[in-house]
C-alpha cells in the first residue's frame, strides 16, 4: 500500500485510511479477495445422451411448436359439435275492430304463436367434418414430430461442434507446452554458446503466437457452450462441457437402401404431408355433399287467435329447403381438388427429397470417414515422431531452429486438418440422422 501511494507522489495515509480505501475498493469489486479471483466456476459435464433428453424436455422452439397440436385438437373437437342451436320463435299482437253489424261497437282482438326450429345436415357433414379435423390433428403432431427431429440434429451437431472445440483447446495448450520447451532448449544452447541469440527471440515470438492461438480457440468454446446451452433450454451463461469417448460420433448402421427405407418410414414430414392429402380429401368430399339439399330447416309453431267472439288455435308444421340456383359452391370445389393434387405433389416433392438427402448424408460420411481414417492411421502419427525427432536434434544443436519451426507449423497444420475432417465428419453424421430421423 506505501509503495502504491509513493508511485503517485503522494505521502504515504495512515493505517485507519488504508483499511477504509481498501474497503472502497472491495466494495466497488476493484479489488477482489485471492480465494475469489482466482476460482472459476468448474463446467457443468453434459453427455450426448443428457443433452438430446434436455432439448427434447426444454428446448424454447418445440414449446411453441407443441402450441400446434392444442389447436389442432380444439378444431378437431370443434368439428364433432353439431353447430347448430334450436330456434324459438315468438310473436304476439293485440288491435281493435269495428263490428259489421254494430258500427259503434269496437271490440278486441288479439294473435300469439309461439314455434321451434331445428336445422338438419342431410349429407353427413358432421363425420366429413370430424375427418378433415383429424387429419388436422394428425398433421399437427407429425410437423411438432419434425420439428423434434430437426433439434436433434441439430443437438448432434452444435454438441459435436463442442467436442471439437474442446479438443482445439486441447491442442492449443498442447502447442504452447511444447513452443515453452523449444524455448527452454534454445535458452539452454545459448546460455552455451551454441546458438545465437535470435534463436531465443524467435522461440518467444513463437510463444506468444501460441498464448494468442490459446485465448481464440477458448473464445470459439465459449460460444459452442453458449450455443449447445440455448438447445437444451439453459441459461447461456452457464459452461457446459461434453463428455464422449471420442470426439467422432457414431454413424447409423446399414447401407443406403435399408437407411432409405427407413427414412420413408420414420420421415414425420412425409407423414404430415400425406395427413394434409387426407384432410384436402375430407374438404372436397364435404364441398359435394354441401352443393345440392345439404340441410333441412324442420319446425312446429302453435298459433292461438281471438276475433270478437271466436278463438281459434292451430299447429303447424314448417319445413324449410335451400334452393341451389345460384351458389352451387363450383368455385370451392375447383378449389377443394386443386389443393389435393398440391399436397399430392408434395407428398412426391418430400419422397423425392428424401431419397437426395439419404444419399447425400451417406457419401458424406463415407468420404469423410476415409480422410479422418488416415489422419488417425498414418499422418498423425508420422507427423507426430518427426516433429519429436526434430525437438530432440535441435536440443543437441544437430539442426537449427528455423527446421524446427518448419516442422511445427506441419505438426500444427495436420492436427487442426484432422479436427476439421473430424468436423466435417460429425455434421455429415448428424445429417444422415436427420435425414433418416434418428438418433445414436
Amino acid at each position: 500500500m506505501i509503495v502504491l501511494w509513493k508511485g503517485l507522489g503522494i505521502a504515504a495515509p495512515s493505517a485507519g485510511f488504508s483499511m477504509l480505501f481498501l474497503a472502497w475498493l472491495f466494495s466497488l469489486g476493484i479489488l477482489l479477495p485471492a480465494s475469489r479471483a482466482g476460482a472459476a466456476e468448474a463446467p457443468a459435464q453434459i453427455t450426448l445422451e443428457q443433452a438430446l433428453s434436455e432439448a427434447l424436455d426444454r428446448n424454447p422452439t418445440l414449446s411453441v411448436e407443441r402450441r400446434e397440436i392444442d389447436i389442432a385438437k380444439g378444431t378437431r373437437r370443434q368439428a364433432g359439435i353439431y353447430p347448430f342451436n334450436p330456434e324459438i320463435e315468438a310473436e304476439g299482437g293485440a288491435g281493435r275492430a269495428r263490428d259489421r253489424v254494430e258500427a259503434d261497437e269496437r271490440r278486441g282482438i288479439n294473435t300469439q304463436s309461439v314455434g321451434i326450429s331445428q336445422t338438419i345436415w342431410l349429407k353427413g357433414q358432421r363425420g366429413l367434418r370430424v375427418r378433415g379435423a383429424e387429419a388436422g390433428v394428425l398433421r399437427a403432431q407429425s410437423l411438432v414430430e419434425d420439428a423434434e427431429r430437426q433439434v436433434v440434429a441439430d443437438t448432434l451437431k452444435t454438441y459435436s461442434d463442442l467436442l471439437v472445440s474442446q479438443e482445439r483447446v486441447s491442442l492449443a495448450r498442447e502447442i504452447l507446452g511444447v513452443v515453452r520447451q523449444v524455448q527452454d532448449a534454445a535458452q539452454k544452447l545459448f546460455e552455451g554458446d551454441a546458438v545465437p541469440q535470435l534463436d531465443v527471440f524467435r522461440s518467444e515470438v513463437e510463444v506468444r503466437k501460441a498464448e494468442n492461438r490459446l485465448v481464440v480457440e477458448e473464445r470459439t468454446l465459449a460460444v459452442a457452450q453458449r450455443e449447445l446451452a440455448l438447445l437444451i433450454g439453459r441459461a447461456v451463461e452457464q459452461s457446459l462441457r461434453a463428455v464422449a469417448p471420442t470426439p467422432v460420433l457414431a454413424q447409423p448402421q446399414g447401407d443406403i437402401d435399408a437407411l432409405r427405407n427407413q427414412a420413408f418410414a420414420r420421415r414425420p414430414d412425409l407423414n404430415a404431408a400425406r395427413a394434409a392429402v387426407q384432410a384436402g380429401q375430407a374438404e372436397v368430399d364435404l364441398v359435394k355433399a354441401e352443393r345440392f339439399f345439404p340441410e333441412l330447416k324442420v319446425g312446429l309453431k302453435y298459433e292461438a287467435a281471438r276475433d270478437f267472439d271466436a278463438v281459434s288455435q292451430s299447429g303447424l308444421l314448417t319445413l324449410s329447403v335451400p334452393l341451389p340456383l345460384f351458389n352451387r359452391r363450383d368455385g370451392d370445389l375447383d378449389r377443394a381438388r386443386a389443393e389435393v393434387t398440391r399436397h399430392e405433389a408434395q407428398v412426391e416433392l418430400a419422397r423425392r427429397r428424401i431419397e437426395k438427402e439419404v444419399s447425400t448424408a451417406v457419401q458424406q460420411v463415407a468420404a469423410s470417414r476415409q480422410i479422418v481414417g488416415r489422419y488417425v492411421e498414418s499422418i498423425l502419427p508420422q507427423q507426430e515422431r518427426n516433429f519429436r525427432l526434430l525437438r530432440e536434434a535441435y536440443a543437441i544443436g544437430e539442426i537449427r531452429i528455423t527446421d524446427v519451426f518448419v516442422g511445427q507449423r506441419e505438426f500444427i497444420g495436420d492436427r487442426e486438418a484432422y479436427l476439421e475432417a473430424v468436423g466435417a465428419l460429425n455434421a455429415a453424421t448428424a445429417e444422415l440422422y436427420r435425414a433418416v430421423n434418428a438418433r445414436p
